[in-house]
């Protein structure tokens, strides 16, 4: 059984995939001005590079995006002979609005990474405006594919484009046909705002929920669960739009959401370089800018007997984790994995049979490049949006979780959550014990802490505790008997 798990209450929004109670992935929105995969901008050109056959685009943003001259409408419409000739400044200029798509979100000092061939997907249709061809999911028994296709060829123009998704394998006609008029009308209503603002402009942010719906919901997901009235409502809308609705709750009992269920302990896990496996081995994952590196350990072997045997077995069920925590994690990039030596290649096509088997669960475009003459598997993983780890922790120049240390953010947006368990209870204020960077980050920042108490109607009282991954409530009740706690706790 899988469940969507939305907690949107506070300020950071956090959705989650759960499988058997277990987190298989989950994604963190913050506040942001950053921009997000699918929102759609106008933006104008800064800047024309003939030599990489780019541009960089101001959207509004802390950074430019970077635009390809491939992702051109204009490049497109162009003949194989004629796209090869070409030079990106003879189609775009410097100074020009120009309508565009996030692709690939600002990650460390890159910007997003944009597409003028915008796209807008359905629960049966991804529709390209400027995109001519017509695709059709590989998922779609062949049996099926020349009566899709043939449709798919009738209903467009010369410069459309669609994508047939899955759930049209039973060739639903009526609601294909009325899902491409509204994704039509999509469309309209973006020109419409694309003329009448101003570059560079935000025309389109999805709910923060809606990218990750779009991939996750199929038969396998028996009910979402939400946290926050007038979220549930909004997840409630969309899921209504599906052939077959799903089932959507509202959850709102004392207990946090995500507390009750386990995935925050789960999060918490992402967090450390070691992952224990079932028969006493453990990965070690080593993530840098560059590449993610994976080692897989033996731990105590048993059936020495048979050494090879064992070690084929090891790294079988070492494969089915990696992969698991690659989606948990949103490890993406550069991959490589240490897996335990083997001779044969009979055995090493075991464990690419493992990872070809695996990456079916994930809905990230991964390639397998294989083993290395050197023993080691390499892989890659498209990356669009940053890592949990990226998230919720930074690097530090002294050695904490690998040389990586908990955000300061991560923690506000967690006393966040914390004030609001207390919102209703009778108490004037609250103790809270919190790690010494962070409390030197609200020092720096005394406007983000009364942000939080005006909303809450509560204060905090801060003091440094003697962890530097944990944030606790120490006491909950009138300022003086605080003070006067901390007051003999000093003593």
């Amino acid at each position: 059984m899988q469940r969507v798990v939305i907690n949107a209450i506070g300020m950071e929004k956090r959705t989650a995939l759960v499988e058997n109670e277990k987190l298989i992935e989950c994604a963190v929105h913050r506040p942001t001005k950053s921009p997000l995969t699918g929102n759609i901008y106008k933006g104008k050109v800064q800047k024309v590079l003939p030599g990489m056959q780019a541009v960089f685009v101001d959207i509004g943003t802390r950074k430019n995006g970077f635009l390809h001259k491939d992702d051109l409408p204009a490049y497109q419409q162009l003949s194989s002979e004629e796209q090869k000739k070409v030079s990106i400044s003879s189609l775009i200029k410097e100074g020009e609005s120009i309508l565009v798509q996030v692709v690939k979100e600002e990650t460390g000092d890159k910007g997003a990474k944009l597409t003028a061939l915008i796209s807008f997907t359905g629960h049966l249709l991804v529709y390209f405006p400027f995109t001519p061809h017509v695709g059709i999911s590989k998922k779609i028994k062949e049996s099926h594919r020349p009566m899709l296709q043939e449709w798919g060829d009738s209903v467009i123009s010369s410069n459309e484009g669609l994508i047939i998704r899955t759930g049209c394998e039973k060739f639903p006609e009526v609601e294909m046909n009325q899902e491409l008029e509204s994704l039509r009308r999509q469309l309209n209503e973006v020109q419409k705002s694309f003329d009448a603002k101003k570059a560079p402009a935000l025309i389109v942010q999805p709910h923060f929920f809606y990218p990750l719906l779009e991939r996750w919901l199929n038969h396998d997901v028996e009910e979402i669960l939400v946290d926050d009235y007038d979220t549930y409502h909004h997840v409630k809308e969309y899921a209504a739009s599906f052939q077959n609705p799903f089932s959507v709750k509202l959850y709102n009992e004392k207990e946090p959401l995500f507390r009750k269920l386990g995935i925050e302990t789960d999060i918490e896990k992402t967090l450390s370089p070691l992952v224990w496996l079932k028969n006493g081995s453990s990965l070690y994952f080593n993530v840098t800018e560059a590449l993610t590196v994976i080692d897989v350990n033996t731990g105590k072997f048993t059936g020495k007997k048979d050494r090879s045997k064992t070690i084929v077995e090891t790294n079988k069920i070492a494969a089915k984790e990696i992969m698991k925590q690659l989606r948990l994690r949103n490890i993406a990039g550069m991959i490589v994995i240490d897996f335990i030596t083997m001779q044969s290649n009979e055995d090493k096509e075991q464990i690419n049979k493992v990872m070809r088997e695996a990456l079916k669960n994930d809905s990230a475009t991964i390639i397998l490049h294989g083993f290395t003459k050197m023993g080691l598997f390499e892989m890659t993983r498209k990356k669009e949006r940053p890592s949990l780890l990226e998230t919720l922790a930074t690097r530090f120049d002294r050695h904490m979780m690998d040389g990586y240390i908990i955000r300061p953010e991560t923690f506000y947006y967690e006393m966040d959550r914390v004030m609001k368990e207390y919102t209703y209870e009778d108490d004037e204020a609250l103790w809270i014990e919190v790690p010494r960077h962070y409390s030197e980050w609200l020092k720096k920042n005394p406007d983000k802490l009364k942000l939080l108490e005006n909303q809450h109607g509560i204060t905090v009282i801060v003091s440094i505790g003697s962890s530097n991954r944990e944030m606790t409530v120490r006491q909950s009740g009138k300022i003086v008997e605080i003070r006067s706690r901390m007051l003999k706790d000093s003593h």
